[in-house]
Formats: C-alpha cells, sequence, structure tokens
C-alpha cells in the first residue's frame, strides 16, 4: 500500500509540476523512458535548439552563471563552466575541436567534452544541469536541478 500511496504522490507532483511550468515545451530524457521538467528558476539561454551544431559547445551566462551548451550525438546537454578545482571559468581545449573538452586555464585541469574524467587539481567532474526549450525551441536551463552526466534533451 505505501507502494501505490508513494507512486500517487509523485504522478500529482509531477501533475502540479507540468502545470505550473507552461513555459517549458518539452523535457529532458533520462535514457530509460524517463522525463525531466525543468523549475521555476530556469532561464532562457538566448538560443534555438535548432542552433546548435552537433559536436559543438557555446558559451553562455545564465543567472549570472557561466554555462556550456553541448550537443553531442544523443542530444543537447547543459554544462557548468566552472572548474571543480577552486572555480575558475573553464575554456574549450580547442575552438576548431570542441569535442577534445574543456581546459582551466588556471591550473591546467582538463575534462571530456561530457565535463567527465578531471584531471589534477580538480576533484570532481563538471556539473550538468537540466535542460529544456520553449514551445518555440529556445533552450532553457535549470540551473537549480543538476542532472547525471548522461541525461540529455533529445533533438
Amino acid at each position: 500500500m505505501d507502494e501505490e500511496r508513494r507512486r500517487f504522490c509523485q504522478y500529482a507532483g509531477l501533475v502540479i509540476l507540468g502545470t505550473a511550468l507552461p513555459s517549458c515545451g518539452s523535457s529532458a530524457s533520462t535514457g530509460d523512458g524517463g522525463q525531466l521538467a525543468c523549475g521555476p528558476v530556469s532561464a532562457s539561454a538566448g538560443i534555438n535548439i535548432a542552433d546548435i551544431p552537433l559536436n559543438s559547445a557555446m558559451a553562455v551566462t545564465i543567472n549570472a552563471e557561466p554555462i556550456f551548451i553541448c550537443r553531442d550525438s544523443k542530444g543537447v546537454y547543459a554544462l557548468d563552466a566552472r572548474c571543480t578545482h577552486v572555480g575558475t571559468n573553464v575554456n574549450l581545449k580547442s575552438a576548431q575541436d570542441p569535442t577534445q573538452g574543456f581546459m582551466c586555464p588556471l591550473h591546467f585541469a582538463t575534462y571530456d567534452f561530457n565535463g567527465d574524467h578531471p584531471t589534477a587539481p580538480a576533484p570532481l567532474p563538471l556539473a550538468h544541469y537540466l535542460v529544456c526549450t520553449t514551445v518555440g525551441g529556445e533552450v532553457v536551463v535549470d540551473t537549480q536541478q543538476e542532472v547525471a552526466s548522461t541525461i540529455r534533451f533529445r533533438v
């Protein structure tokens, strides 16, 4: 009986959240058939989902936070652009080939294109944030919702 009550509460919460967030026209896929919805503090990245080329990364600022909006063969994702060592903004290793990943200009820690596999002195991968779009296709990022590095908005 507790399992039924839990499922009902989860479903009711998703319904309430979905009706409270009409600005998000789509949601991100968890990869296992589940969907996630952006919350009320989500903000526009100022770009349209159709304008993000495959295997690219675009630097944007959302809610005063530096973010990279990236796209790979699995979809679009958002990375915190601050090094996990001391918070310095990371840069693309190569503007010509963003898939080479990111590097911190302060102590030269590196991350792969997915923000994973940090090198010293960075202790952790870059955080991933939830990506949604408006009905018109504008990219929206919820910097209050960290998600697994496998989560993508499917294009």
